[in-house]
């Protein structure tokens, strides 16, 4: 439920021990006599609580007027249009209540509003210069013609201090929000209350902000805005101080009832500790401020609390309400706050940050508290702490694993959900991430993963997956769903199609390896082998996804690698790995043999794996594929990878791997083969991926410029172009 910021009216609903000051305040006002008006000024900033302690003073003055000899009298000057109504309000408004609270004075009231009517036809109430003025003025044609019992205002005043002297009633008249206010409606309260009100047994509690209002009085009295309240105001009085810890007591309360809901782990206490200490009371203030903050927080929350880190939106959502100017700046810097803190180890690199990031990190008064501010971007983002060099001891450090899985701003994947209040266009709520995860059915799990990669989202979901399995957890990757996410993951891993071209793109291929390893690492080293030779053994993984497998766990033992180190901590012993060998090897051949190697995407992918088993075996594979024209065609598409040219307009790329071919048959055998297959409907009976890459080898071919870096590669714009023309020539063939 949002906080209405309303003042509180009794004094039960007190949470800020101030009932004692109230209770004092009336009794000043009640028990005291005074022969003239007696003017009581309140003093707070905005946000105090200069509202609630009137309200608690005057249910103590209603509680203790027994014998009803008081009249209370609350005037709102603010919602009068200008200073001359304000005047004339002030009076009606104290005639009507008079007359609703003591009837009985029939004479007082017909006076007091008469006394209004005066200045109703009044041309003006002077704001400005001597308040004396005001009684010579107001005498105009309008006033004689309103057929008044008396013809100036003086004697109308003179009359109502007569009365009021005679019945001896006392009236509280209680002025709040003063400085809210314009410049000359403040000086229009203040001279009323001078000249021309200034009655016997009246009370005037003012409730106002001390810097406005001296600053607006300035304008009189020689600009001495001080010394002028000072002759109005007889009794200043200081809101007292907010207790600080009962302001916080009170905000953990509102934000834990909001939390309830949030897991123990997904909840960083020494995150928080730090935005708690180092941040949090330079801002929170007042009761005020609790409820701005509160409210905006709880709006976010509800929107985001499943796909944000909890301390992060705390600690974003201060900057959002109390340092607008800097919030409303940061999603330009998003490359800068969401980069490791190792790239500004350079002293020149740092330099050149805190130049670009000056603009929003000013000491000109734009910035509501400079260093607060730092702390709390330096606690959410670690590169600020390089970046500032005075932030050391808060904040986390980067990891940007660990910053993935629990969602944190720092993530440049979930930066701009924080901001937007949505999801990115790549991204996967967290509720489906877990639920995938930690509760689906095999079944469930591979239509979820299905899904996701149609809405091509799987490489972020690998990545989901790979930061859960190596973070740990309260709740962590049981064995049991380790096998079931590397089985789906690895029986669907050929079907994936992901365009990985990128000069700092991670290959497609090497993310099951990723993923494989830390959930091979949640079972133990018995069920674990156990469980590989299941996987190996199964006919709905395809040989070459076996291979990128086997590929990793020779590695981890250095075989196959040319530093031939072997780590420590090898998911698989020697023996182990071969025995998973044997079963690749049968695996590997029998798809030879049936020729299903061919008829599956990426199906020649595995020989490299095989051929460091059985080179014999390998090379007769060899000559048997280049010896036919459709598995020729399979050849070249294994020698052919994708790639990317240029920097700002980058075109992409088929890079030919002629070293490769030359193992399977001579190259200008090959291309002359291919070029004679191009113009036959058989070559268009191929898949388009394979008339790409056979295309891409004719032109490479054919190219006559010098030998260069790029004198194998050819851009996917000229390969289409190409197929494109001899399409046309080969239809026009067909209908002569």
């Amino acid at each position: 439920m949002l906080e209405t910021d309303l003042p509180i009216t009794k004094s039960e609903d007190d949470i800020l021990n101030r009932r004692t000051f109230a209770q004092s305040l009336a009794k000043t006002m009640l028990y005291n006599s005074f022969p003239s008006s007696f003017t009581i000024g309140l003093y707070g900033e905005w946000g105090s609580g200069k509202t609630s302690l009137i309200n608690m003073a005057l249910e103590y003055v209603e509680a203790e007027m027994l014998d009803k000899s008081v009249i209370v009298f609350r005037f709102n000057p603010w919602l009068c249009s200008d200073s001359n109504q304000l005047v004339t309000q002030f009076f009606k408004q104290l005639a009507t209540v008079i007359k609703l609270e003591q009837p009985a004075k029939d004479k007082l009231w017909k006076l007091v509003d008469q006394y209004a009517d005066i200045f109703d036809v009044a041309d003006s109430i002077p704001v400005a210069g001597s308040v004396f003025s005001v009684i010579g003025k107001v005498l105009s044609k309008k006033a004689k013609k309103a057929k008044l019992q008396t013809d100036n205002l003086q004697y109308s005043k003179n009359q109502i201090v007569r009365k009021l002297e005679e019945i001896k009633c006392k009236i509280i008249v209680a002025i709040d929000d003063i400085d809210r206010l314009s410049e000359e409606e403040i000086i229009a309260v203040f001279q009323l209350i001078k000249a021309i009100a200034d009655f016997p047994g009246t009370v005037y509690l003012l409730a106002f902000d001390y810097k406005v209002v001296v600053n607006a009085l300035g304008k009189v009295q020689n600009g001495d805005g001080k010394q002028y309240l000072e002759k109005i105001v007889q009794v200043p009085f200081e809101i007292p101080a907010s207790d600080m810890t009962i302001i916080h007591d009170i905000l953990i309360s509102k934000l834990e009832s909001i939390t309830i809901d949030t897991p123990q782990e997904r909840f960083s206490k020494e995150a928080w500790a730090d935005l708690y200490v180092f941040c949090l009371p330079k801002y929170i203030r007042t009761l005020r401020d609790v409820s701005r903050y509160v409210n905006v927080f709880m709006l976010k929350y509800e929107l985001l609390k499943e796909d944000t880190d909890l301390v992060d939106l705390l600690g974003l959502t201060m900057l959002q309400v109390f340092e607008p100017y800097i919030f409303s700046k940061l999603t330009k810097y998003k490359d800068m706050l969401c980069s490791s803190e190792y790239l500004y180890s350079n002293e020149l690199l740092k330099e050149k940050a805190r130049k670009e990031l000056s603009p929003i990190l000013t000491d000109d008064g734009t910035v509501a508290n400079l260093q607060a501010a730092k702390n709390i971007l330096g606690i959410l983002f670690p590169s600020i702490k390089i970046i500032d060099g005075t932030l050391s001891d808060i904040g986390r450090n980067y990891s940007r694993k660990d910053f993935l899985t629990n969602k944190n701003i720092a993530a440049s994947e979930c930066f701009d959900r924080y901001f937007t209040l949505v999801l990115e266009n790549d991204a996967i709520s967290t509720s489906i991430i877990e639920n995938l995860i930690f509760e689906s059915t095999e079944n469930a799990f591979d239509d979820g993963v299905m899904k996701l990669y149609e809405q091509g989202k799987i490489v972020r979901l690998l990545e989901e997956i790979d930061a859960y399995a190596r973070k740990e957890r309260s709740t962590t990757i049981t064995a049991e769903r380790a096998q079931l996410i590397i089985t789906v993951l690895a029986r669907n891993w050929n079907s994936f199609e992901v365009d990985d071209r990128g000069f700092l793109a991670v290959p497609f291929a090497w993310r099951i390896i990723y993923i494989t390893d830390p959930l091979l690492k949640a079972m133990n080293q018995q069920s674990r082998f156990v469980y590989i030779k299941t996987l190996f053994s199964d006919s709905e993984i395809q040989v070459s996804t076996l291979s990128l497998l086997l590929h990793d766990f020779e590695n981890q033992l250095g075989r196959f690698t040319e530093n031939g180190t072997s780590q420590n901590d090898a998911t698989f012993s020697l023996e182990e790995v071969l025995e998973l060998e044997g079963i690749f090897e049968k695996r590997a051949k029998d798809a030879v043999a049936s020729g299903s190697a061919l008829n599956q995407r990426n199906g020649l992918n595995f020989l490299w794996m095989l051929e460091q088993i059985d080179a014999e075996f390998v090379a007769d594979t060899k000559k048997s594929l280049a010896s036919k024209d459709d598995s020729l065609v399979k050849v070249i598409s294994y020698c052919t990878s994708r790639g990317l040219i240029g920097a700002r307009n980058s075109k992409k790329t088929r890079n030919f791997n002629k070293e490769t071919l030359e193992s399977f048959i001579n190259a200008d055998e090959a291309y002359q083969r291919m070029k004679t297959l191009s113009t036959t409907n058989q070559f268009w009976l191929l898949s388009e991926d394979d008339q790409i890459n056979a295309m891409a080898f004719i032109l490479v071919t054919e190219r006559k410029s010098p030998e260069t870096i790029l004198e194998n590669t050819v851009t996917e714009d000229e390969i289409l172009e190409k197929l494109s023309q001899m399409k046309k020539q080969y239809s026009a063939g067909l209908q002569e």
